[in-house]
């Protein structure tokens, strides 16, 4: 007995796995290809619709039109950062700046500037164009309409990129194509300049308003000092921390102007006091001194009289007498000889009075209007705050206004012009991507035909796939009798039964049991039609060969041979009804024959006893060869039970129909117990089969000529 790994036959010619692999992709490119045949007029038809499609789709679809601008994007020396500068940092540097210019080409950012710059949400050639309804006028959808349209294109090799436009309208894709490129270039400017013009416009607003809020506290300063009568003659504001140094009121300049006045009249009355004091000291000097001596005397004398006298006294009294009279006299004297200037230091006392009173007066207004000073100060402050303000801000503003002006780096090199005729669609693209899109469509049929038949269609399957060695491959019946074509001994069947005949005798061991088992995967497979020629074959070449019908719950054997149920077989033998086989010799096969008998109910217990191996081992020392027509594997236990007995099994399928996963599935339960499986009997082959390698190692086309020709 051979183990199930001997049964294995390399494929001819194969020297490892890469000649396995291009086996096994040879055998595949065959089977697609064969499948393409059969289904060439299912794959005509997808190309032709395909087709058909395609040049129905061209002509539905809107003409389209290309316009497109160019520009030059030129890079900015940022400048060596010195001799270890390597030229691929600058290369990737370029790379990088030129691939951040191509993406924003392409932004959204710029798509809403062009829609806000051509005013496209208003245009109704825009929206014919696109045919957009005015209640989906969104910024956001125009944007991307917009940005659809566009296609930028880098001129290889070069600092130009082109701007394409694509839309139903010359004269839009023209104007789309022009804006991005024009908008494109403004945003790069702004980019670059736009500090500068941000700062000039936010000190334009910035002036306006402290141009209202320094014309606001003038009014509410000229308002107040009206309202309180405040008037200012002179004011001067010097910067010392900031805050405001003096300012002059009508009640300050009569202030000071009374107390200068007041100050010199003060002078002038000390001055003529002064003078008047100074006459009277010469005079008494002069003409009184004898007078003051006697008063003095006098009054002395008036003093010890008084203090022994007492007041009361005749010469007391005279001495006072006396003494008023030199007092007269005294200030009589002084009186005539100050006169004048008596009269100029009392004119000078009622200036320096009457100037006092004015001051007094004025001084209080002054007081009084320095309350109401607190609160114009700090409008005054104000107003002098926002002037400076003012002031500073339009003096940054006006430099600002004559500081730096760059130029662009990116030039507008070529605007669009609308085309005159449309760009699309195209047929012959649409063609070819029709023609495409059909031979994938056909590939991916075919290769999902395939794929759910696993059908046997190459003799390499059998091989690689199931481990088998291809003992014959039976061409498909010329006739519906093909009993009557194996009696045709010149027949395509004969000749192809007796090649089978051969390899099997060439790959059984000399030592091996004749005991020859024929059985599939399931039924109408044609092993019950090969069990009968290869037992023919087996005798044309003089070998003694019985047939026995083991397949008792179909008989099919025994209806080919027109023998019925009611002869006794090998169900009666093995159930005990008769004690020896019937053993029929057929003349016109020149074989023996055992039927399967009545139909039993048991037939794999009856197949199981004693009985049949005591059978077979009989009927192997009477006969050369003993053939059996074994029940298919799939669902039977029975020919796995007779498979123990024989010497071999061949192991018959059919071309184009079973699944290679049902025989590999069968095979299994054969070989799991050890079952020997000599080869595999290939049935049915037809044209499909020709180019799959049935035909070419297996081609019965050789025929017998007449003795005519």
């Amino acid at each position: 007995m051979r183990s199930p790994n001997d049964m294995s036959v390399a494929p001819a010619g194969a020297t490892g796995g890469v000649q396995q692999m291009d086996d096994a992709l040879e055998l595949l490119l065959q089977r697609l290809w064969q499948r393409a045949k059969e289904l060439k007029y299912v794959l005509l038809f997808v190309v032709a619709a395909t087709i058909l499609l395609g040049v129905a789709f061209t002509l539905l679809q809107t003409p389209e039109y290309q316009a497109s601008s160019r520009i030059e994007i030129s890079r900015l020396d940022a400048g060596s950062t010195g001799e270890d500068d390597l030229r691929l940092d600058m290369q990737m540097r370029d790379r990088q700046y030129y691939e951040t210019q191509y993406q924003l080409l392409q932004s959204r950012f710029l798509a809403e500037r062009v829609v806000e710059a051509e005013n496209f949400a208003q245009d109704p050639v825009f929206r014919e164009a696109f045919d957009i309804e005015e209640s989906n006028l969104s910024p956001r959808a125009l944007a991307g309409r917009v940005s659809s349209t566009i296609t930028v294109a880098p001129v290889e090799n070069s600092q130009l990129v082109d701007i394409v436009s694509v839309t139903p309208s010359p004269e839009i894709s023209a104007r789309i194509a022009n804006a991005w490129a024009e908008q494109f270039l403004e945003a790069n400017y702004e980019k670059r300049f736009g500090d500068t013009q941000l700062a000039r416009d936010r000190l334009e607003n910035q002036l306006a308003e402290l141009r209202v809020a320094l014309e606001e506290s003038e009014a509410e300063l000229a308002a107040y000092a009206a309202e309180n009568e405040i008037v200012v003659l002179n004011s001067s504001a010097t910067e010392t921390g900031g805050q405001q140094a003096g300012q002059e009121t009508l009640s300050t300049s009569q202030l000071s102007a009374l107390n200068q006045a007041l100050i010199a009249a003060s002078l002038r009355r000390i001055e003529t006091r002064s003078a008047l004091d100074a006459e009277r000291s010469t005079a008494e000097a002069d003409s009184a001194a004898s007078l003051r001596s006697r008063r003095a005397e006098a009054q002395a004398q008036l003093a010890n009289l008084r203090t022994s006298l007492g007041p009361a006294n005749p010469r007391v009294q005279a001495l006072e007498a006396e003494i008023e009279s030199l007092e007269r006299s005294i200030s009589s004297e002084g009186g005539v000889m100050n006169s004048a200037r008596q009269a100029a230091y009392e004119s000078a006392l009622r200036e320096e009075s009457e100037l006092r009173e004015r001051f007094n007066a004025a001084r209080g207004r002054y007081l009084a209007e320095q309350n109401l000073g607190t609160e114009y100060g700090i409008l005054r402050r104000e107003v002098d705050t926002n002037r400076e303000l003012y002031d500073a801000l339009l003096q940054r503003y006006t430099q600002l206004g004559v500081g730096e002006a760059g130029s662009n780096n990116m030039t507008l090199i070529e605007r669009a012009a609308p085309p005159g005729s449309p760009s699309g669609p195209s047929l012959t693209r649409n063609l070819l991507i029709a023609i495409i899109l059909a031979t994938l469509l056909s590939l991916a049929i075919v290769y999902l035909a395939d794929f759910f038949d696993r059908s046997l269609r190459h003799i390499s399957q059998i091989r690689q796939q199931l481990g088998l060695q291809v003992l014959g491959a039976i061409p498909r019946a010329q006739t519906d009798d093909m009993v009557e074509e194996l009696m045709d001994p010149k027949s395509q069947l004969t000749e192809a039964y007796g090649s089978t005949r051969t390899s099997m005798l060439s790959v059984m061991p000399s030592d091996a049991r004749k005991i020859i088992m024929l059985t599939s995967t399931r039924p109408a497979e044609g092993k019950t039609i090969s069990s009968l020629a290869l037992a023919r074959s087996l005798q044309r070449v003089g070998k003694r060969v019985v047939l026995l019908d083991l397949d008792m719950r179909r008989a099919g054997l025994s209806r080919l041979l027109g023998v019925t149920a009611k002869v006794k077989g090998l169900s009666d033998l093995l159930g005990g009804s008769v004690t020896q086989p019937n053993i029929m010799h057929l003349e016109a096969h020149g074989i023996d024959f055992i039927p399967s008998g009545s139909m039993p109910s048991d037939s794999g217990d009856l197949i199981a006893r004693g009985g049949l191996k005591s059978l077979v081992a009989e009927l192997e020392q009477q006969y050369d060869f003993v053939i059996i027509d074994s029940p298919p594997v799939l669902g039977l236990a029975d020919a796995v039970e007779i498979g123990h007995l024989a010497g071999g099994v061949i192991y018959v399928m059919q071309a184009n129909e079973t699944s290679v996963y049902a025989i590999r599935n069968a095979l299994a339960r054969l070989r799991q117990p050890g079952v020997d499986i000599i080869g595999a009997l290939v049935t049915r082959v037809d044209h499909r089969n020709d180019e799959y390698g049935y035909g070419t190692e297996y081609g019965y086309g050789y025929s017998y000529e007449s003795s005519e020709a």
